[in-house]
């Protein structure tokens, strides 16, 4: 090879993933798994500069790709089932810190303003997040940010989900743990939010709120919108006014999802079925049944969008789980997870994934 950066880092929570590189101002930047951002000279292979942000001996790493945007580099961190708090930073090219955002907490760290910042059209209001948590629960709260992050130029905001609340026990969590779960559309200058949309509050079965989000101009009721285009782990396709965070479309993209037979547009909530909920039926009690699995019926596999056909073309999980809560003490650097599980195919199936084109302006399965 013309140039080698070789780093040797400790083997962390989840196994040895990387989510990529990426490029700007001829540098390439490399988000190491033990939370250090790396920038290479693009020529010579040499550090320019680097930046530890976390501390891997309380479970914190980092697995996701640095995101170049504009003039900005975009981080995120891992580490929720250790109870590490999540947030996005982002740098300029020099290597400074522009600013950082937490997932929850109070508003100034989550650089959410109370009047400005809005949720299904409305003002979030003082201590949205703070509010939503029992005590200091929100210190070891999770709602990482280890997946993907896009960037609207024209609009300068930047769009990412949230991943679970610590600990996978919701008994241990009272409350709705916002913003965990959560889409997030941020101006890429300041980082302030400009809305927040929480698809699974109190999140009882693992589904993170990472995966990738697909940015598209489509006509929906004879309104030309900037659509957000979002496959959630929890088994519902989200289609949001990506400037204005309005839900407009909430539809299943799997007819196995059971946990909750729909979700509100008005109100933005998840119609949830008793049957399946884990803080419902407690501790140490196996609720069975329960889909998507916490491997979600989308997990980290892309989906894609065709502007010839307006479809999107999903690799979709068809799995189901039983989930038992149990109760754990959170120790710093030690596994903060806190209920097992097992998957297996829906009822009466014997496959466990569907390849489907979905219509995002309907939500509704084109074929499968």
């Amino acid at each position: 090879p013309k140039q080698n950066y070789d780093e040797t880092v400790p083997v962390m929570c989840c196994d040895t993933v990387n989510r990529g590189l990426s490029y700007g101002d001829g540098k390439i930047f490399l988000n190491q798994a033990d939370t250090t951002l790396v920038a290479l000279d693009m020529e010579t292979g040499e550090v320019v500069w680097s930046d530890k942000r976390d501390d891997p001996k309380v479970g914190a790493t980092s697995t996701a790709a640095a995101h170049v945007f504009k003039d900005k580099v975009i981080v995120g961190i891992s580490g929720g089932e250790f109870g590490v708090r999540g947030y996005v930073q982002a740098y300029d090219f020099d290597g400074n810190v522009k600013y950082k955002a937490y997932s929850v907490g109070p508003d100034d760290e989550m650089l959410v303003d109370p009047e400005k910042t809005m949720s299904m059209l409305k003002p979030v209001g003082k201590d949205s997040s703070l509010k939503s948590w029992q005590g200091d629960q929100w210190k070891i709260g999770g709602g990482t940010t280890w997946g993907w992050y896009s960037y609207d130029p024209d609009l300068n905001q930047f769009y990412y989900g949230t991943g679970n609340p610590s600990t996978w026990n919701p008994v241990q969590r009272p409350g709705d743990n916002k913003w965990t779960m959560t889409l997030f559309g941020r101006d890429l200058d300041t980082g302030m939010a400009k809305w927040v949309y929480q698809m699974t509050p109190y999140d009882e079965w693992d589904y993170d709120g990472v995966n990738e989000n697909i940015l598209v101009d489509q006509n929906i009721k004879g309104k030309m919108r900037k659509m957000l285009v979002h496959f959630d782990r929890n088994g519902f396709a989200y289609t949001m006014d990506r400037e204005t965070g309005e839900l407009l479309v909430a539809e299943k993209f799997d007819p196995a999802v059971n946990w909750a037979t729909g979700v509100n547009l008005k109100t933005g909530l998840p119609d949830r079925v008793a049957k399946y909920s884990t803080a419902r039926n407690g501790e140490d009690v196996n609720t069975t049944g329960i889909c998507p699995a916490a491997l979600g019926t989308k997990d980290q596999q892309p989906a894609a969008f065709s502007p010839r056909t307006g479809l999107f073309y999903v690799p979709t999980n068809h799995v189901c789980m039983d989930y038992e809560p149990f109760e754990v003490e959170y120790v710093a650097g030690q596994p903060y997870v806190g209920a097992t599980l097992s998957m297996y195919p829906p009822e009466g199936s014997t496959h466990l994934g569907n390849f489907i084109a979905w219509d995002a302006r309907e939500g509704k399965i084109v074929w499968s």
